[in-house]
């Protein structure tokens, strides 16, 4: 223990404290702006550490990391768009509880589970890091395939309400995931010939697109309408409050803790997988689990606690064995070996020993701060919530465009971050809701991954089902799915059942029992479901002729389940209109010439930026859009207002993310 003390010693020089706190708050503020993510920041920071002592680049480092993964939180409760993949599941009911006026407890919620998941991460980094990097060693294909299929069956519990149409979203994002090369042979699959498209789908960018795009044109329905949003105003105590409602949750933080860390030290799985995971085991776990989806206190605290133990988990196959748990934690070795330190054994031994606990015990530090900015500023974060709706709106449209392009610098990475928003919110308006696809769209290269390996060393042992189903742990993830998949189902029969005998003993004999309410709603909704996913199965069919078995057993398989749910979807369809006396809903009001000029909008604001440019496209867009968006007596009595927001916001993109972060912005020809 000799190097407990130089260790906090180092940590609390004033040198290694500016730059923990700098990366601390440059990692929130990354975090929440949607695309720019804590690897990109990471990545970003690591040149600029060659001349710090190697304590002080990995301190500011580790900040960065730690903040990042709380910031995605609060883009994705308040705009329902997760600023990281880690906070998908945030999303689902930390966004209903802002819609609720509930936006500070909400986002204190979301710092004190991160902070609290974050040090009990860390505590495990730092007691069982050698133990625990064994398990990570144990993980081969079939592992990894079934571990993607477990993630998968949380569609189950996402859309226990319509199985077939969150099934239907969750393949049709694993077919978006396997866009591109295949990562086995190198062939080309779903490309169309397009040669940009031979990179694949940025997880980030689907994401944007999925999240982002409905937001804005579920906005364009109503003039003046604000997506259900209430004004913020602060209360004192609320935060406070908040956070000891965390604490009386004691059993899903260290639940959700565990599940953290285990899939953190699963290289490759991440912390959108944890916090998916974590959020599936709460809603097991709870009592009522109607108000998961609605803003539930336990739906936050889970996904917040593990995606930020993960944290810690994805350090601890990095320190002990060289292997990054994480894309961050990828960048991280990088910065490592540029100081000279090779991650593995050696680290905790000798000189290495003391740089490394200075690291893991920062670590410690760094969640500290990173709750104290968060939960002190929740109420600053808050009030973006206070913006007119139709001035916020334009800005999240520049987001999405500048965080789909940062990635690769492609303009295709945003024009298919559009088509995928505005496919998600087509989806909305049939009940098709766009976590699942989300979902696909992250687990569909793990479970690829796990399949193709596997189908290559069953040449060696001789037989696939015997590689999947004889291995320990598989057997254990086999179980472990099984009951993640068939519990909601059975809970959903369950009470479908009870509400029949309800219903039948309320039933005067010999009534005819009525058409259930909307069913000529939903007929039409599967019938478009149906219709549109039997084109994408031929479609996707007819572009893996000549393409070999290995690279294309994925997404024939997704095909193949996508044509059979939709025929389905529309024999279910069928029969809801042969049924006598179907109750007719009336649409909800909207405006369909706003939502369609709204989108064409977005289309020439996507297609003209290469030709234009970023800024004056964005300029323009602003106005139109806002105008278009506010509400009715504002007419052009307020364009100089919004003229003069779109031109700070233009300042804010220049001096925020070209300044600061060096981030790489759309140019166009003439300007």
């Amino acid at each position: 223990m000799e190097w407990l003390g130089y260790a906090l010693t180092n940590i609390f020089l004033p040198m290694n404290l500016l730059v923990l706190l700098a990366g601390v708050a440059g990692g929130i503020l990354v975090g929440a702006l949607p695309g720019l993510t804590g690897t990109m920041a990471i990545a970003l920071l690591v040149p600029f550490t060659y001349g710090l002592p190697p304590e002080a680049a990995l301190i500011m480092l580790g900040g960065v990391y730690v903040g990042a993964m709380y910031g995605g939180s609060i883009a994705a409760i308040l705009i329902n768009t997760p600023g990281a993949p880690a906070s998908i599941a945030t999303t689902l009911d930390g966004h209903p509880m802002a819609q609720k006026g509930k936006a500070e407890e909400a986002l204190a919620i979301s710092a004190t589970s991160s902070g609290v998941g974050g040090i009990l991460g860390t505590v495990v980094l730092l007691l069982f890091s050698p133990l625990l990097a064994t398990v990570s060693l144990q993980f081969g294909p079939p592992e990894y395939f079934w571990l993607g299929v477990l993630g998968l069956t949380i569609i189950a519990g996402l859309s226990a309400k319509s199985l077939p149409k969150g099934l239907m979203g969750g393949l049709f994002g694993v077919l978006i995931s396997t866009i591109g090369l295949s990562p086995s042979t190198g062939a080309s699959r779903l490309t169309f010939d397009v040669s940009d498209l031979l990179g694949g789908v940025e997880i980030i960018v689907a994401l944007i697109g999925l999240f982002c795009i409905p937001q804005i044109m579920t906005m364009a329905e109503t003039r003046g309408g604000s997506l259900g949003m209430a004004n913020f105003t602060p209360k004192p105590g609320v935060s406070v409050a908040s956070m000891f409602l965390v604490f009386k949750r004691w059993g899903n933080i260290l639940r959700s803790s565990v599940i953290g860390v285990i899939v953190g030290i699963i290289p490759g799985a991440g912390g959108n997988v944890a916090g998916l995971l974590s959020y599936q085991e709460a809603v097991r776990a709870a009592k009522d689990k109607e108000q998961f989806g609605h803003g539930a206190v336990d739906g936050v605290i889970a996904s917040e606690t593990a995606n930020n133990a993960e944290v810690e988990g994805s350090l601890i196959p990095l320190l002990t064995l060289g292997i990054p748990g994480a894309p961050q934690a990828a960048v991280l070795f990088g910065a490592l070996l540029l100081q000279g330190l090779r991650p593995g054994p050696e680290l905790f031994r000798g000189h290495g020993a003391e740089i490394t606990y200075t690291f893991i015990l920062s670590l410690f530090l760094a969640n500290i701060v990173m709750f104290l900015m968060a939960f002190f500023g929740s109420r600053i974060y808050a009030r973006a919530l206070n913006l007119p709706q139709h001035l916020l709106m334009p800005v999240v449209l520049a987001l999405s465009v500048v965080g789909s392009f940062a990635g690769r610098s492609s303009s295709l990475d945003v024009v298919i971050m559009l088509l995928l928003g505005l496919l998600a919110y087509g989806g909305l308006k049939v009940a098709m809701a766009p976590a699942p696809i989300a979902l696909g769209v992250i687990l569909g290269p793990i479970i690829e991954r796990g399949l193709v390996e596997s189908m290559m060393l069953s040449q060696a042992t001789g037989s696939l089902l015997e590689l999947f189903f004889t291995r320990p742990i598989s057997l254990i993830l086999i179980v472990l799915t099984v009951a993640s998949a068939g519990w909601p189902i059975y809970t959903n029969l369950r009470d479908k059942r009870r509400a029949k005998t309800a219903e039948a003993k309320s039933t005067a004999p010999g009534a005819r029992k009525p058409p259930p309410a909307g069913a000529r709603v939903q007929s039409t909704s599967n019938l478009w479901i149906g219709c549109v996913a039997l084109v994408f199965a031929g479609v996707t069919w007819w572009e893996l002729q000549g393409v070999d078995l290995q690279s294309s057993i994925l997404p024939l398989v997704c095909a193949a389940l996508m044509a059979l749910v939709a025929v389905g979807l529309l024999i279910k369809a069928w029969q809801l209109r042969a049924s006598p006396k179907v109750e007719k809903v009336k649409a909800a009001s909207l405006d369909s010439r706003r939502v369609l000029l709204a989108a064409l909008l977005a289309v020439a604001y996507v297609l003209l930026l290469p030709v234009i440019g970023f800024y004056v496209m964005t300029f323009v867009v602003f106005c139109l859009l806002a105008l278009m968006l506010a509400p009715k007596p504002a007419g052009l009595r307020k364009l100089p207002v919004i003229m003069l927001t779109g031109g700070l916001a233009c300042l804010a993109f220049f001096l925020v993310f070209q300044k600061v972060f060096n981030v790489p912005f759309p140019e166009g020809l003439m300007f």
